[in-house]
């Protein structure tokens, strides 16, 4: 016990001495070029989601080695770092190199084990997804290769307290911001308030954590809810380069899902872009050609315009209402946009509005219990409308929006 208290406040001095690595925000808005870089591409995990982040981070000048000085990949070193600036937020853990320091260890992990306790590695990867992180009916042959270290810093090892989760949510960070927006559910049912208490829990972690550990630092917090109704970090996923471990750049994995990876990273895009004042505006032929994937990213950063994401951030990730004018066309990206916002809770209503003739399209296309329906026409008087008609598509969807926010007066209200 006394080496793992030794080991900790060296640790926790080294980070609180650490030179601040600041990330400074452009005089200027400063805009480049997706281009393919050969030292960008060294050992990148994740491909073209994860070398846009890559890139940006590059651009940023965060070094990417940085938060790994102190090996927070390792689920031991995490827990001792974030358990010792916000006592309490992660489930108790124990190393299994101080347990097997005990001479009555063998009953004393017996009994943890009894109490609800279970053996988890502290270097996984993907181990969330295929439930596959307790290690506790392996644990004869864990202690028979278990070789004791002097040093923590190599735990392979934790005993941990089991948690009772009835949710599961995924939230974004960088240094000490809620990237509001970027918050999903990753076990359990997806309600409207989910995500406001889980959010103010992790905000009250970053302000606790010093700068010289959070600065440049992007994170993917997997936080649990108890059927209890207690919050816990189950794991904070870290950007950048693994010195050791899964050796490479990594980012949060949503950048390269299929479906939301475009949204996700043009979110990412326009944080930097509206914090930073730095964005990619163009890619070079040959990455627009392989990769289907940028044409879906520039459209969404596009789109999410300044006062779009000015908007997201007061509501804290929620807004009242988004307004969605198809007139007479769906739209592919739309499609997949409206359906990320259900997953992310972007609104507590989400208004498709079409023509008559797309209305029966478009209750086939957009479903679901926050979605409502408008016909155009209902928005004006007959003779406006007739009037409205005869304009172009960006003209009639001006005349929609400038009526709609007449009556939403007040309310946080998203137009797209």
């Amino acid at each position: 016990m006394e080496k793992e208290n030794d080991f900790l406040k060296e640790l926790i001095l080294d980070i609180n001495n650490s030179k601040l690595n600041i990330v400074k925000r452009s005089l200027m808005n400063r805009t480049f070029e997706l281009s393919l870089n050969t030292f960008l591409l060294n050992n990148l995990h994740g491909w073209i989601g994860a070398y846009i982040i890559r890139t940006m981070c590059f651009e940023l000048g965060i070094n990417e080695h940085h938060i790994f000085k102190w090996r927070p990949e390792n689920k031991y070193i995490q827990y001792l770092i974030l358990n010792h600036y916000a006592r309490g937020c992660m489930p108790k853990t124990l190393s299994l190199t101080a347990l097997l320091e005990k001479s009555d260890w063998a009953e004393n992990i017996r009994m943890l084990i009894k109490s609800g306790y279970f053996i988890k590695a502290t270097l996984s990867f993907g181990s969330g997804a295929t439930n596959s992180f307790d290690k506790t009916t392996g644990f004869e042959q864990i202690l028979r290769n278990h070789q004791r270290n002097d040093s923590f810093s190599n735990e392979k090892w934790i005993v941990q307290k089991w948690l009772n989760i009835s949710k599961e949510f995924r939230i974004h960070t960088f240094g000490k911001d809620i990237l509001y927006g970027l918050t999903l559910i990753i076990n359990g049912s997806n309600e409207i308030n989910d995500f406001d208490q889980p959010q103010a829990f992790v905000n009250s972690i970053l302000q606790k954590l010093p700068s010289s550990f959070m600065e440049g630092s992007l994170i993917g917090w997997d936080v649990g809810l108890t059927k209890k109704g207690k919050l816990y970090v189950i794991e904070a996923n870290f950007t950048g380069y693994h010195p050791v471990y899964y050796e490479g750049f990594q980012t949060t994995g949503y950048v390269g899902d299929p479906f939301c990876g475009p949204i996700v990273c043009a979110l990412l895009h326009v944080y930097f872009r509206n914090k930073h004042a730095i964005s990619i505006v163009s890619a070079e032929n040959f990455l627009m050609e392989k990769f289907p994937y940028l044409a879906e990213f520039f459209y969404y950063s596009s789109l999410f315009n300044e006062e779009f994401i000015e908007v997201l951030l007061r509501a804290k990730g929620r807004v009242k209402a988004i307004y969605i004018y198809l007139g007479e066309k769906t739209e592919f990206h739309i499609i997949k946009l409206v359906g990320y916002m259900q997953m992310a809770n972007f609104a507590d209503t989400i208004f498709i509005i079409t023509n008559e003739e797309l209305q029966e399209e478009a209750h086939r296309q957009f479903k679901g219990e926050r979605i409502i329906h408008l016909v155009e026409s209902s928005l004006f008087t007959e003779d406006l409308y007739k009037q409205i008609q005869r304009k172009d598509y960006e003209i009639k969807k001006k005349e929609c929006y400038s009526h709609l926010t007449r009556l939403t007066s007040g309310q946080s209200c998203i137009f797209l």
